[in-house]
């Protein structure tokens, strides 16, 4: 019985090994975040994650314990043989997880969970995101682990699996007993409430508290919390109402900025372009001259935030003005985006006809269904182009796309509507021009891309002043998304989320003029609407921001997680931990409450 038992424990304490290792590893890959910690909170790390390590672990243990239960009728060779296949096959799968999540992180800052599933539908354009030298960093990386924990399992395991021969009843209710013992590791001891990821939240950083979590045991409850609605409930549902109904009220009479009551309108939404390398909102003065250059022609928004940290959730937010969710996407589920209100069709109800341009793949991210749901009459994408220009590894590059859209324009009818959407400044930064900016660093590969594709913008505004259509078309340059890059700003952090978006256009009476009202993309369709007389209820979540009674705000999601800001108070929240990360401004819990209020109300809209 003592060998048996011996097996049992040293094998538990190889996983929980293997987690702790873990844990290092990601701090030591992460150490740009991890080096300002001192070495007592890199112990702390290790030590509240230890639950979630030990959960998984737990989990982990339940068939060996069970394959030992019955080892006595089977042979000790069996379990033997039985014990290593699985050992290295739960290596190799966890090990993946592991490493993954260590790229994933410094990309998103945020650690892996049912998200990636959105993008693996794709796969191509998913990893298409990851250059060659950094894939082969990881596969090799993925092989070192597992092969280094192989070793450490041979060394450790294998040579004690021998066993003498003993009545074979009493090991096989000595371990039914213990596979049933194991609901306490699992659950995270004795309390009421089971392991989950907040349990191991334990400092006023971020950072800290997500190198405790045990992104195995976090990517799990992930998947299995997946459904068609996300749980957020902070108060009463009258009060949220009542909340909500007061920030969102009314814009009053809005300021005229048009001269047709029918333009054309071209929306260009412009990967990761992050206020900070747009030099008229304070950013880096050098990588977007064009842009800088235009802000001077048409109505530049100095406050405007995107809805979320994904293309998908920009797009949404854009088209649709209906807000990010801190844990799911909404386009995952086509029988909810049918739902959703879309400027394509309330455009289309007036004769428009409306078309979309990406050079990548359309299916990428659910956006078909979405663009589908939508009433795009035209989807043009990667497919429509020639294959010799598909010189990206998304796809086609931006000057191509832009050449299209140009030439598709000057055969259109008029009104119309069309969306574009770039991708040249998108991971991996592969751009078809000499790098301005030198260095090949990650920062120095993003802005050369981004300076690609400001003068790809330039050369076809250039273009289009001398087109007879121009001077009936209000363009709206508005990004995606906001960036970590340059700078890795942290994932909740407001400049991550400040983003540009500049009006043009021949159809505009104003020009060189600036909006400090604070927005978000989700106020886009209200107030193009409310510029073409045309009545939206439907748009419940967006604002006119140019309306002279503009409750000026803006909202924005991380992975669970929120921020909510006004021109004088801010603050951004984490949902697991129910912890301010920042607060300015007087009496934030007023603030929180509206920010809370508003999730609420997102959640109730996404959960019809």
């Amino acid at each position: 019985m003592k060998g048996y038992l011996k097996i049992f424990v040293l094998y538990f304490l190889f996983w929980l090994v293997y987690f702790t290792f873990a844990k290092f590893l990601f701090l030591v890959y992460n150490f740009h975040l991890s080096e300002e910690l001192n070495f007592l909170t890199w112990l702390m790390i290790v030590y509240h994650g230890f639950v979630l390590d030990l959960s998984t672990s737990g989990y982990i243990m339940i068939i060996p314990t069970l394959i030992i239960a019955i080892s006595p009728y089977t042979g000790n060779r069996f379990l033997s043989s039985f014990i290593k296949i699985y050992t290295i096959t739960i290596l190799i799968i966890i090990s993946i997880i592991i490493v993954s999540d260590l790229e994933l992180y410094r990309n998103w800052g945020f650690r892996m969970d049912s998200t990636p599933l959105l993008y693996l539908k794709t796969p191509g354009e998913a990893f298409a995101s990851i250059n060659t030298f950094t894939l082969i960093g990881l596969v090799t990386l993925i092989a070192a682990v597992v092969t280094g924990f192989i070793f450490l399992y041979i060394r450790i395991i294998t040579r004690r699996m021998k066993f003498p021969e003993i009545s074979g009843w009493k090991v096989s209710l000595t371990f039914i007993l213990l596979t049933a013992l194991l609901i306490f590791p699992i659950r995270g001891g004795t309390g009421i409430a089971p392991a989950n990821t907040g349990m191991v939240y334990f400092h006023t950083k971020i950072f800290p508290n997500h190198a405790a979590v045990n992104v195995v045991f976090n990517l799990t409850y992930s998947l299995l919390q997946i459904q068609d609605d996300f749980p957020l409930h902070f108060m009463d549902d009258r009060k949220a109402d009542d909340i909500f109904s007061e920030i969102n009220k009314g814009s009053g009479h809005t300021k005229k900025i048009i001269n047709t009551s029918r333009p054309n309108i071209l929306i260009i939404i412009l990967e990761s372009f992050t206020s900070k390398i747009i030099g008229v909102l304070g950013g880096m003065k050098d990588v977007t001259p064009n842009f800088n250059s235009l802000s001077k022609e048409g109505i530049l928004f100095s406050n405007f935030f995107a809805s979320g940290d994904r293309s998908d959730k920009g797009i949404v937010s854009i088209i649709s003005g209906f807000p990010s969710q801190p844990t799911t996407s909404i386009i995952k589920f086509p029988n909810k985006t049918q739902r959703l209100p879309y400027l394509s069709r309330e455009l289309g109800n007036l004769g428009y006809k409306s078309a979309f341009y990406y050079g990548g793949e359309v299916n990428f991210a659910n956006m078909n269904s979405y663009l589908m749901n939508g009433s795009f009459k035209e989807l043009i994408n990667k497919k429509d182009f020639n294959p010799a220009d598909y010189n990206s590894k998304w796809g086609v590059h931006d000057h191509i796309v832009f050449k299209r859209l140009s030439e598709d324009i000057q055969k259109s009818k008029e009104p119309f509507f069309r969306v574009m959407f770039t991708l040249s400044s998108h991971e991996p930064f592969d751009i078809p021009i000499k790098p301005v900016f030198k260095g090949n660093t990650e920062d120095d590969l993003f802005l050369n891309s981004a300076y690609y594709t400001d003068r790809c913008l330039g050369e076809f505004i250039e273009n289009a002043k001398q087109q007879s259509w121009w001077k009936n078309t209000l363009i709206i340059l508005v990004a995606d998304h906001g960036s970590r890059l340059p700078g890795n700003t942290g994932q909740w952090e407001e400049k991550k989320f400040r983003i540009p978006m500049l009006w043009l256009g021949g159809a505009l009476t104003k020009n060189d003029t600036v909006i400090n009202c604070y927005g978000s993309q989700t106020d886009i369709p209200h107030t193009l609407l409310n510029q073409l007389g045309i009545s939206h209820p439907e748009f419940k979540f967006s604002r006119d921001i140019l309306g002279n009674n503009a409750d000026c705000f803006a909202f924005y999601c991380f992975n669970n997680g929120f921020g909510f800001m006004t021109g004088q108070q801010k603050i951004v929240y984490d949902n697991i931990s129910q912890k301010f990360i920042i607060k300015n401004g007087h009496n934030p819990e007023t603030l929180l409450g509206k920010g809370q209020a508003y999730l609420q109300i997102i959640e109730k809209e996404f959960n019809w």
